[in-house]
């Protein structure tokens, strides 16, 4: 392809000529090295995978859809109380404006640690709440995606949390 340049340039002594090849050039070079099929790492899709699922939480929160507890093993459904929680804020608050924010996610074999950030408003008529913090999702990739626990400031079951 370069002798090809080289050889109509000689023949066309034009300096727009020669940008236009060359340009033409450049550009078939990144076409062709751009083609193909982006094949994903099984951690990379894990990532992935678990980005979702985070957004699919927040979204069934924020639409009061008790089915995110399905994203929640049943055994720290069960230990930890959070399934009341979230029942008991879809129950007291009309509306739930959840943001949260992935700091990092550390995949290690059949754990993924995500650490967040995130700020809400929890509003029942006149009254609104607001609160953020930090917390750790620990999420198991067994039997699909699920939320084994959350370490720090969970951002789910505020009731009950207003004086902080």
């Amino acid at each position: 392809m370069i002798s090809v340049i080289v050889f109509v340039a000689m023949k066309i002594r034009s300096t727009f000529a020669l940008l236009l090849l060359s340009a033409v050039f450049l550009a078939v070079s990144i076409i062709s090295g751009c083609a193909g099929k982006v094949i994903m790492s099984d951690d990379a899709l894990r990532i992935r995978n678990t980005v979702d699922m985070i957004d699919r939480i927040k979204e069934l929160y924020e639409q009061h859809d008790e089915g995110m507890l399905s994203l929640f093993s049943s055994e720290y459904l069960s230990e930890s109380g959070i399934k009341d929680a979230i029942s008991r804020d879809m129950r007291r608050f009309g509306s739930i404006s959840l943001s949260i924010f992935i700091d990092r996610i550390e995949v290690d074999k059949d754990l993924v640690n995500v650490s967040v950030h995130w700020k809400g408003s929890w509003a029942n008529g006149d009254k609104t709440v607001k609160d953020g913090g930090s917390a750790v999702f620990i999420i198991v990739s067994g039997d699909g995606l699920k939320v084994s626990d959350i370490k720090g400031d969970s951002p789910f079951g505020r009731t009950g949390s207003e004086g902080r």
